[in-house]
């Protein structure tokens, strides 16, 4: 645990307290527990003071866990207003409520503040980012070495899973490995279709390093990919680059999202229908979302975000190119460089 990076955190969380004229927080999400305290089990809830504190005391309870945090406050004296995240669910709540009300404690469901001070990443998160988009690429290479006509989907994620577990990582989420018309579903399961000579292929995975995830997407084609493809395939690509040319502090992630989507809907191919991104770090789907329906969500300096524009034919093929982006005061930085990608006739390479 870093001591000094912890405690940091704590000041800006008492100061967001502070703010909302709250006399404590109770932290119950898992990654919020583990961005303020360092401890990456479950079953845990984090109750944040006014006060201010060195660090922090553990309780191992024996009983319910709601029993235990009245036991706290009431130790801790007057708290008649405490927030909790409104991301619990409605029986946990009450469950809270009940445990609380011999305290005569108010508690106020609230968006979190923890996830408000995530958004924004340190260096040393951006490193770990960035250290898990080295291992998963790497991982990528070797798998794409041993990939073979017949090879099935199925066979195909856990061998990249594997090697990703084989290198001290963790897998970040469900791998999304997709032959030839699968590819066009968005979040599709990877199953016993076996690669075909022609097919095209899009994989969607991530490795997590310390808890911090990274977000890829790689499509490209097996054997000859044919002229259709190549054109969405190129298309894709010119408008990931459109929106990450867009990216940098302060611009209105909608415009972002809609650098990329203008691209596509120039080309004649119909617009995808998902968001073009999304914050990255502690979970691998956090804010900010870069999607058209928020006018006034703006980037920050220091978040990173995913980009991943795509184009969907249902029946044919599925192409999305995600990469990991750290938002810079002028621009962005990619964090997940790889080899590169160029097309030899109808034959997408990566060389």
């Amino acid at each position: 645990m870093d001591t000094k990076r912890i405690q940091r955190r704590l000041r800006r969380l008492r100061g967001e307290l502070r703010e909302k004229k709250l006399d404590g927080l109770i932290l119950t999400k898992v990654e919020n527990v583990r961005y303020l305290t360092s401890f990456s089990g479950h079953d845990s809830w984090v109750l944040v003071t006014a006060g201010e504190c060195a660090g922090c005391r553990i309780v191992e309870r024996r009983a319910a866990i709601t029993k235990a945090l009245a036991e706290q406050l009431d130790r801790a004296g007057k708290m008649r207003r405490i927030g909790v995240e409104n991301s619990v669910s409605t029986a946990v709540l009450g469950k809270v409520r009940q445990a609380l009300r011999p305290l005569k404690t108010r508690i106020v469901p609230i968006d979190s503040p923890a996830e408000k001070l995530r958004r924004v990443k340190e260096e040393q998160e951006v490193g770990e980012i960035r250290r898990a988009a080295r291992i998963a690429w790497e991982c990528l290479e070797v798998c794409l070495k041993q990939l073979r006509t017949g090879m099935t989907e199925q066979a195909f994620a856990a061998r990249l899973e594997y090697e990703m577990k084989m290198r001290g990582a963790k897998v970040g989420f469900e791998t999304i490995a997709a032959f030839g018309p699968n590819g066009s579903r968005n979040h599709h399961q990877p199953s016993a279709r076996k690669l075909r000579k022609t097919d095209s292929i899009l994989i969607d995975f991530g490795a997590s390093v310390n808890g911090y995830t990274c977000d890829i997407t790689r499509s490209f084609g097996w054997g000859r990919a044919g002229r259709e493809y190549q054109r969405a395939w190129e298309t894709v690509y010119a408008a990931q680059q459109a929106a990450i040319a867009r990216v940098r502090d302060g611009i209105l992630a909608a415009h972002v999202d809609a650098a990329a989507r203008r691209v596509i809907d120039q080309s004649g191919f119909p617009v995808y229908g998902h968001g073009t991104g999304h914050g990255l770090g502690l979970e691998v789907h956090e804010q900010p979302f870069l999607s058209a329906l928020d006018r006034k969500t703006r980037l920050k300096e220091g978040q990173v975000i995913t980009i991943e524009p795509g184009i969907y034919l249902p029946g044919k093929f599925g192409i999305r190119i995600e990469d990991d982006v750290l938002v810079t005061k002028t621009g962005a930085k990619v964090l997940t460089k790889d080899s590169r990608y160029g097309f030899s006739g109808d034959t997408l390479t990566i060389f």
